[in-house]
């Protein structure tokens, strides 16, 4: 009897470690790359430009690899710029459109799409900012094709992090504005994993290490780049004293403000820091719209008296 008591422990030991070490980290990596999966807005379903009385036309472009990509582009009379605006993971271009009747005013245009795998947008894999960095390239590509003068990226969450990566590839991109965006993946991935530990007490079993790792091992694997090169807090130290603002919410649990203290840091002496108080991810701009809008309305300011001294 303990024989087969000792044999049956040894099995359910093995397909547990299987489990935790196997399985969880494959599928989660499942989950961030291949999966299509988008939440709800109710907060802006339903809106377009229109609803702010603004003209658009639906438009189609390119990212820089050849997905094929769809948005909105919202022009403004004798625009001064444009600035792209690259929503978050699982959104779409829906959760960027109240922030085109503020850019309007400033006269600039707005480029609003979807990314990669999301919304109405083509791709088949998504990877957390990495691929995506080639679809706010596109973005610019299209942009410069339309309309003259300075272009800015203005991103949220993973979209941030996209603008920052596409940035320090792309020195024509004049301003970077990163809502709530993380320092890399390996961070995020272990930041995670440890906030996903309190959701019940079976997961408190789940290590944070090496769990985080192989998915983040996995996440690679399964949407085709490397880990390592997902790291934003290296990429924002080639922006090369352009003007860039980091934002974060004071309660985010997810992407706290040290995050875009230290993504200043990286930047250089010049970057930006703005804190609003807000308790969710992502929801600064709602949250704190006047102190954001001033903050962003500097940058533009920046951009500009930039361009005509060059």
């Amino acid at each position: 009897m303990k024989r087969w008591l000792g044999r049956l422990g040894l099995v359910l030991g093995l397909g547990l470690a299987a489990f935790v070490f196997g399985f969880l980290p494959y599928f989660l990596a499942g989950v961030f790359t291949v999966r299509t999966f988008q939440m709800s807005d109710k907060e802006n379903e339903g809106l377009t430009p229109a609803s702010f009385d603004l003209a658009f036309d639906d438009v189609s472009f390119a990212a820089r690899d050849g997905v094929a990509l769809s948005g909105w582009w919202v022009p403004a009379a004798d625009a001064k710029g444009t600035v792209v605006l690259v929503h978050g993971l699982n959104r779409s271009r829906l959760e960027m459109v109240r922030k085109t009747p503020f850019l309007h005013r400033l006269g600039w245009n707005s480029l609003l799409f979807d990314l990669r795998r999301h919304g109405k947008s083509g791709g088949s894999l998504r990877s957390l900012g990495f691929h995506e960095r080639n679809d706010v390239l596109g973005a610019e590509d299209f942009a410069r094709q339309r309309a003259p003068g300075p272009f800015v990226a203005w991103g949220i969450s993973f979209g941030g992090a996209a603008s920052a990566l596409a940035a320090a590839e792309e020195p024509r991109i004049d301003a970077v504005i990163c809502d709530s965006s993380y320092r890399s993946l390996k961070d995020t991935a272990r930041h995670h994993f440890a906030l996903f530990r309190r959701f019940a007490w079976w997961l408190r079993l789940v290590p944070v290490w090496p769990t985080a790792n192989e998915a983040v091992f996995w996440m690679g694997r399964r949407a085709g780049f490397d880990p390592d090169a997902l790291d934003v807090l290296a990429a924002v130290r080639h922006l090369a004293g352009r003007p860039a603002l980091f934002v974060a919410g004071s309660g985010d649990e997810r992407m706290p403000p040290d995050i875009a203290f230290d993504l200043k840091a990286g930047a250089g002496p010049e970057a930006r820091v703005l804190v609003i108080p807000s308790k969710g991810h992502g929801h600064a701009y709602r949250d704190g719209t006047a102190p954001y809008e001033r903050a962003v309305g500097e940058v533009l300011d920046e951009v500009l008296e930039r361009s005509r001294t060059r």
